[in-house]
């Protein structure tokens, strides 16, 4: 399934309402288990909180690995694709990392240093 993101956002790529608009677009297909292409192509702006709904809140569900085999990312600049990459790590850790869980169970004051999407 190819999405055009700029058909679905525009051309800017900032809040994390559009990422969700954008995930909704998707999901179905991605929980199917298709393979998904995202093309940036037309987009200009981005903003990580956009990526953390869009994409790096999918790890909750599934891994880095199946991730990154069923979702491609076309036309994305290297700077946004830098910001992507943080995402992704930053909500890797979050969902899976045993050590930042315990953190945000053992110390609720704490909970907000991990990043849930």
């Amino acid at each position: 399934m190819k999405v055009p993101v700029h058909k679905i956002v525009g051309d800017v790529c900032m809040t994390y309402k559009d990422g969700e608009r954008l995930q909704r677009e998707f999901r179905e297909a991605f929980d199917r288990g298709d393979t998904v292409e995202l093309d940036f192509d037309k987009t200009r702006i981005f903003v990580t909180v956009f990526f953390n709904a869009a994409v790096a809140s999918l790890l909750e569900n599934y891994s880095r690995d199946e991730l990154e085999r069923r979702l491609k990312i076309v036309n994305l600049p290297p700077a946004a694709k830098e910001l992507l990459d943080d995402s992704l790590d930053n909500a890797d850790r979050s969902y899976h990392d045993p050590n930042l869980r315990e953190v945000s169970v053992s110390n609720p004051d704490r909970s907000s240093l991990a990043i849930h999407g």
